[in-house]
């Protein structure tokens, strides 16, 4: 939870892709090609990309574009030690990978959620909590080579395909070239920055196409396949009686995905002593299990949550505050320094120092008191103030600096970064810290600019860890539609 901050941002246009295949599922693969001679028995499973509109340059520049936004968007780990050994292991699988030689990169997400995901053109993220989650190296190799037969059957453009062709008919084929424009024209024609919806998942074919030749992958890596069966066995224990883990929500299963694996291996050239548990990899969970231990401070003093309405209204220690709603209403402040869109369930409220022009946007039982300083755990913090320096990239400093020093637990864990707020020049700035409220980190991006009258122009993004992804929509839609006095 943050104490009185403030920030700006740029997210820009959120292709598809970059959620079309952050979350494995929809329809669309390709179509079943050949057969790899295995250990014997019936042929390993191999596939090829299914139809494309798209260059597999054109996948990489997408991804790309994609990987930028989800920098924003996501806290990334900035371990050496960690990052290093995922980059490690994933250029060891996807050196076994079909197809077109994209430049896979690696990175992780600092996120105890249990998920990992791949952009067009070679760009996957792997959650902390994924790497936490498995039992070996084995298991987190199952999951990487996974994302790595997303990426090189080409699952997120080929979907990408065909709901072009649906928009536009048959005409179209053959007529995307690879300039920037001609691109856009494709992304908004799909829906923009809302076509993300349309490809939260990919379908059974892509999923069991993913399972089998990413077993395949495995199995040519030194790996035994049956890890990656476990730990969609390890998935499956833990979405009983409560909240399914997100990997499971976003790879749906194609149909006894276990028993498919299972049944390919005499297909496979699996090792008589395949790789499993690593002095590396046991280093990094240990590495992992420290940093989660000294990010999860207990709360001592619980605030009150409440509502703008009436403070007393809302018990204390209430229920998470709803999401945030799809529709969205106008403010504009007194001033006209400013106007921007904010979920239709979220309320104002004036900070106190300078009239509506330092605001508060946030769900009931997502603020309140705990002393003299108003706390929020979702939401976000917006207006204008003096500024510490005439040059912005010091004057972002000086402000993201006093947000700390406020809140002394919160540490930056991304370095500011150029980006475009409102038509302007602007930084991005994320932090991250132990909420007094939740008990659990708070992820936080603070976005500045410099204002027409030379004030210092700030918004801040909030919330918790384990529900970041989820506000990330209602927080690009407040950015989309911001708009600043000239």
């Amino acid at each position: 939870m943050w104490q009185r901050r403030r920030k700006s941002l740029a997210f820009g246009l959120a292709f598809m892709f970059a959620f079309g295949q952050l979350a494995c599922g929809g329809s669309g693969g390709g179509g079943l090609l050949s057969g790899r001679g295995g250990g014997g028995g019936k042929p390993a499973p191999h596939f090829e990309p299914g139809f494309n509109l798209f260059s597999p340059e054109q996948d990489i520049e997408l991804g790309k574009r994609s990987a930028q936004q989800i920098a924003q968007q996501m806290p990334l780990l900035n371990d050496e030690p960690i990052v290093n050994y995922v980059r490690g292991l994933g250029a060891k699988l996807a050196a076994r990978a079909s197809g077109h030689k994209f430049p896979y990169q690696f990175n992780v997400v600092a996120t105890k959620e249990l998920n990992a995901f791949a952009l067009p053109g070679g760009f996957i993220f792997v959650n902390a909590g994924a790497i936490a989650a498995a039992k070996n190296e084995g298991e987190l190799a199952g999951v990487m080579a996974h994302e790595i037969t997303h990426v090189a059957l080409r699952h997120g453009t080929n979907q990408a395909s065909k709901a072009y062709i649906a928009q536009k008919g048959l005409g179209v084929i053959g007529s995307i070239t690879g300039d920037d424009s001609d691109l856009g024209q494709v992304i908004n024609s799909i829906g923009g920055a809302g076509a993300n919806m349309l490809f939260l998942r990919f379908g059974r074919t892509a999923e069991k196409q993913a399972d089998l030749e990413g077993a395949r992958i495995m199995a040519e890596s030194g790996y035994d396949p049956r890890d990656m069966a476990n730990f969609f066995k390890t998935l499956q224990s833990k979405s009983g009686g409560g909240r399914t883990p997100e990997f499971l929500s976003d790879h749906p299963d194609p149909g006894n995905r276990v028993a498919a694996i299972t049944n390919a291996l005499p297909s496979l050239r699996v090792s008589d002593k395949p790789i499993r548990d690593t002095e590396a990899f046991n280093g990094v969970k240990a590495r992992l299990e420290g940093r989660r231990a000294a990010g999860s401070l207990a709360s001592t003093a619980q605030p009150e949550r409440t509502g703008p309405s009436d403070p007393n209204s809302n018990p204390s220690g209430a229920a998470r505050p709803e999401p945030p709603a799809g529709s969205f209403q106008p403010f504009r402040a007194g001033n006209n320094s400013f106007a921007f869109q904010y979920p239709a369930n979220w309320e104002a409220l004036s900070s106190g120092d300078d009239g509506d022009s330092n605001m508060i946007f946030a769900p009931k039982g997502a603020y309140g008191k705990l002393g003299d300083a108003l706390v929020v755990t979702h939401g976000i913090f917006i207006g204008a103030v003096a500024p510490a320096s005439n040059d912005l990239a010091r004057a972002n400093e000086a402000y993201v600096q006093q947000q700390l020093d406020v809140n002394a637990d919160f540490r930056v864990v991304r370095q500011p970064q150029q980006i475009s707020i409102g038509g302007r020049e602007g930084y991005a700035t994320m932090v991250a810290g132990p909420s007094v409220v939740t008990g659990v980190t708070e992820v936080d991006i603070i976005y500045t600019t410099a204002t027409a009258d030379g004030r210092l122009f700030y918004l801040i993004t909030m919330a918790p860890e384990d529900e970041f992804e989820s506000y990330q929509p209602a927080f690009q839609q407040i950015i989309n539609s911001l708009q600043l006095a000239r």
